[in-house]
């Protein structure tokens, strides 16, 4: 009874379209975090924390 009322919720969902608003935002977060680590590393490099070689390495990786 449980999962058909799950199931009846997520139908709903889908059919107005706020399925894909939910499933965005949550895909959206890896986004944003990248971004910030991104600041973080510009921010560390302008500040001569870290080296141009390290800089280059850490904005490959993201």
């Amino acid at each position: 009874m449980f999962a058909l009322l799950i199931l009846a919720i997520g139908f709903y969902l889908y059919k107005t379209g706020d399925l894909q608003q939910i499933l965005g935002k949550i895909g959206s977060r890896d986004t944003v975090n990248a971004d910030e680590a991104r600041k973080v590393i510009d921010i560390r490099y302008a500040a001569g924390q870290i080296s141009a070689e390290e800089h280059a390495k850490l904005r490959n990786l993201i």
